[in-house]
C-alpha cells in the first residue's frame, strides 16, 4: 500500500509543471531592420535570464508578416524534428496587438516597447533586463527537451529578418 501511495504522490508531483529556461537567442538575418544584443546568462545557480537591447533600425509597418517555425529535440541533443505547433502568421502590428492581448503579463522587465495599437513602429530601442522565461506562457503539457523557434519576418513573400530562440523545457523535479 505504501508503494502505491508513494507512486501516486510521485506522479502528482511530476504533473505539477515544467521548468522552461532560455538557452540561446540569435539574429540570423535582417541587420538592416533590426539589431540585437540580447544574451542569455546565468542570474544565479538556478535561474537563467535574458539581457540586452533590441534596436529597431527602420520603420516597420503592416506590410511585414510574422510567422514561426518550431522544432523539438526530445533528448536535448541538437537533433531537431519539425513540430506541428506554431503561432498564427499575422501582419506585424496585428501580431503585436495579439501579443499585448494574450501575453501582456509576460512582458515584465521589457522596457520601452511601442504602445499597444502603434503602427507603424518607428525606430527605437527596447531594453530587456533580467527577463526570466515566462513559464505560464507555454502549455503545461509541453514535452520536455530542447525547443528551437524561428521567427520569420517577410515582406512581399520575401524573407527580410530571421530570429532564432532556443529554450529548454524540463520537469520541476529534474
Amino acid at each position: 500500500m505504501l508503494i502505491v501511495l508513494f507512486s501516486f504522490l510521485l506522479i502528482i508531483i511530476s504533473l505539477h509543471g515544467i521548468q522552461v529556461d532560455f538557452e540561446r537567442f540569435e539574429q540570423l538575418s535582417g541587420f538592416h531592420l533590426y539589431n540585437s544584443s540580447l544574451r542569455v546568462r546565468k542570474y544565479n545557480r538556478t535561474v537563467v535570464t535574458l539581457n540586452g537591447t533590441l534596436e529597431i533600425v527602420a520603420s516597420l509597418d503592416q506590410s511585414i508578416m510574422i510567422s514561426t517555425d518550431i522544432f523539438h529535440s526530445p533528448l536535448g541533443n541538437q537533433q531537431f524534428n519539425h513540430y506541428p505547433m506554431k503561432l498564427p502568421s499575422k501582419p506585424l502590428c496585428d501580431f503585436l496587438d495579439m501579443l499585448y492581448a494574450e501575453y501582456s503579463n509576460c512582458l515584465a522587465n521589457i522596457h520601452n516597447l511601442p504602445e499597444r495599437g502603434t503602427c507603424p513602429i518607428l525606430p527605437l530601442e527596447v531594453y530587456t533586463i533580467d527577463k526570466v522565461f515566462p513559464t505560464k506562457s507555454v502549455p503545461p503539457f509541453l514535452p520536455k527537451g530542447l525547443w528551437k523557434v524561428f521567427i520569420i519576418f517577410t515582406l512581399n513573400d520575401k524573407e527580410v529578418l530571421r530570429l532564432m530562440w532556443m529554450i529548454k523545457a524540463s520537469n520541476d523535479l529534474v
